[in-house]
């Protein structure tokens, strides 16, 4: 038993052996590329400092920013391809022999902690005024306006549209209404009130000769009276169908009752051919004449009361 757990344990010390020579052999051939465009630069000029981590397969590397200085300030950091580099770019405001510090190269362990760190050399950049000689005469030539286009702002231009037409929209609706209510206007003056229509209508009957046809008209004359004034379609309707609705009309009961014998009465005459009495016709339509007054009385004073 004793010999088994012996195995066992030698087993594993070797397995551990095993990994931590091959990470160890993997840091030994990991190493760090880092170059400069450029050693010489004036005042404002842009220097791209580029490191490349190679035969980095295996390890988990970490590229820190890089702190401004009092000399230079770091305008633009890039990762490069597949996470094995990075390229800083680089300003420097002051003249003369100018250090890049080392970069340190962080490889991380499994849990994201820091194993190794491993650094660069430093640069040295030469930095010049923008003045060409020393004497400071000769300047370099300006350079030309970097030209500065407008950008367009789509949000502005929709909400602009948007705004035109609902302006827009609004015009034409208040015009149109302005054309309504002034055709309602033309309409009023054109078209005299039912009643008046009416009574007007009665007064041509008055000439018509036959019996079955001034029936008819009478009939007719009080139907669109009825239907022009309030709004039940009477003209459609039969005798039988507006008496079976007679509870819908709005008119006083002596005078509806009347009106339905009169309709009937008319209908006796168009379709049975019944002769009325001799003064009948005189009689019905003084009757319709007062009909038409007071129902007319009635139905505004209804509307002066509802109002």
């Amino acid at each position: 038993m004793y010999y088994r757990l012996f195995r066992y344990f030698f087993s594993l010390v070797c397995i551990l052996f095993v990994i931590g020579c091959r990470k160890d052999s993997q840091i030994e051939s990991f190493h760090i590329k880092a170059e400069v465009d450029t050693t010489k630069a004036t005042i404002g000029d842009i220097v791209s400092l580029r490191i490349i981590a190679e035969e980095s397969d295996g390890l988990h590397l970490s590229f820190p920013d890089m702190e401004d200085s009092e000399f230079f300030e770091i305008r633009q950091k890039q990762y490069l391809k597949k996470g094995k580099g990075v390229v800083f770019n680089i300003v420097f405001w002051d003249t003369g022999r100018l250090e890049i510090p080392p970069y340190p190269i962080e490889i991380m362990k499994a849990d994201n902690t820091v194993d190794y760190i491993m650094e660069t050399d430093p640069f040295f950049i030469t930095v010049y005024s923008t003045i060409k000689n020393s004497d400071g005469k000769n300047l370099k030539p300006i350079k030309e306006p970097v030209p500065v286009t407008t950008p367009i702002s789509y949000r502005k231009i929709i909400l602009s549209m948007a705004f035109l037409f609902l302006f827009g929209y609004m015009v034409y609706l208040w015009t149109r209404r302005i054309q309504i209510e002034k055709r309602k206007e033309i309409i009023q003056n054109i078209i005299p009130p039912p009643y008046e229509e009416a009574l007007d209508s009665l007064e041509l009957i008055k000439k018509v000769c036959d019996v079955k046809k001034f029936y008819v008209e009478l009939s007719y004359i009080l139907r669109k009276y009825v239907e022009s004034s309030i709004y039940i379609k009477t003209l459609e309707m039969t005798t039988e169908e507006i008496d079976s609705y007679s509870s819908l009309i709005q008119m006083e009961t002596y005078l509806l009752k009347e009106w339905i014998e009169l309709l009937k009465r008319s209908d006796l005459i168009k379709y049975a051919k019944q002769i009325p009495e001799e003064n009948k016709r005189e009689n019905d339509l003084e009757w319709s004449r007062k009909f038409i007054t007071s129902t007319n009385n009635y139905w505004r004073n209804l509307q002066v009361g509802m109002s």
